[in-house]
């Protein structure tokens, strides 16, 4: 489980430094983005709570006075330095909520993304834990609003799914399945599969995840046709996530402790045993989708 790794990584290090990616211990090129896990609470049952900070080593921001009755700005290169003379960093932090295989993440412009954290995570893990660890890969899941429109819909009714030679197909169900086919005749180049249920409807896990491995580029292309008409091919708009309202403190800061309460919130609605969301209450997923090397 995801907590228990973080767990691990806490208990064998004290400083950021070997929290670090990438190694600390090593000299560090001036615009290389760097990585660290800066604090962990423990929430018991409920996972932990981890604060992630990213900079770009040696960047040196720009800025302006906000002076808008002028014809041009004058953009001026700020050097940050503390109080001993001591040259900083400029430094996005952000905070993440961690149980079973479920990871939510607050998203910060500059902060490097889901990318960066499976870098970083990937790292720690194998430094701390096992250094033939797999790669950390994250996916995004389908949200409840897609199983909603699917279920306005009727239901789907048939599925089409295409693979081509260049689809990221390893590790993956139906990908390796469609993969399978195609190489049974020499030369192709494509694979196109439909299945169809004319008196009624198809398995609804099995349609989110088909559109999971699209959207993971194991498949080339999948479209999920509903009963009732209309059709889906993109599970860009159906991606689970959850907007969120937050307060500026007096010194113009988001407000931490809001930003962690919301996090919180948002894992427990995922996991409400009163709804059928996509997570179970011990942050298993209630459908895995298998990933390439």
């Amino acid at each position: 489980m995801i907590q228990d790794e973080i767990r691990n990584v806490m208990a064998k290090t004290s400083t950021i430094g070997m929290r670090h990616f990438p190694d600390a211990d090593k000299k560090l090129e001036k615009g290389q983005q760097c990585f660290f896990i800066n604090s962990v609470k423990d929430l018991g049952l409920d996972g932990v709570m981890f604060t992630v900070c990213a900079y770009q080593h040696g960047h040196v921001p720009e800025s302006i006075s906000p002076d808008l009755s002028t014809a041009e700005a004058e953009i001026k290169a700020i050097e940050l330095k503390d109080e001993h003379g001591k040259a900083g960093e400029l430094v996005y932090s952000y905070r993440c909520v961690a149980l079973g295989e479920v990871i939510i993440i607050e998203s910060v412009m500059g902060g490097g993304g889901a990318a960066g954290l499976e870098k970083l995570l990937g790292y720690l893990f194998r430094r701390y834990r096992d250094r033939a660890h797999p790669l950390v890969e994250f996916s995004d899941i389908a949200s409840t609003d897609l199983r909603e429109l699917i279920e306005r819909r009727g239901g789907v009714e048939k599925i089409t799914a295409r693979l081509a030679l260049e689809s990221k197909h390893q590790g993956s169900q139906y990908g390796g399945m469609l993969a399978s086919l195609l190489q049974k005749i020499p030369g192709a180049q494509q694979c196109n599969v439909s299945w169809e249920n004319k008196d009624g409807t198809l398995g609804e896990d099995q349609a989110v995840a088909l559109l999971e491995e699209a959207d993971g580029q194991s498949l080339a292309g999948v479209t999920l046709h509903f009963r009732n008409g209309g059709s889906v091919n993109n599970l860009s708009e159906y991606r689970e996530r959850k907007p969120v309202r937050i307060q500026l403190t007096p010194e113009g800061r988001p407000a931490v402790s809001e930003i962690e309460v919301a996090l919180k919130v948002y894992l427990s609605e995922l996991r409400d045993p009163g709804t059928s969301g996509p997570v179970k209450t011990d942050g298993t997923l209630r459908s895995v989708k298998l990933l390439g090397d």
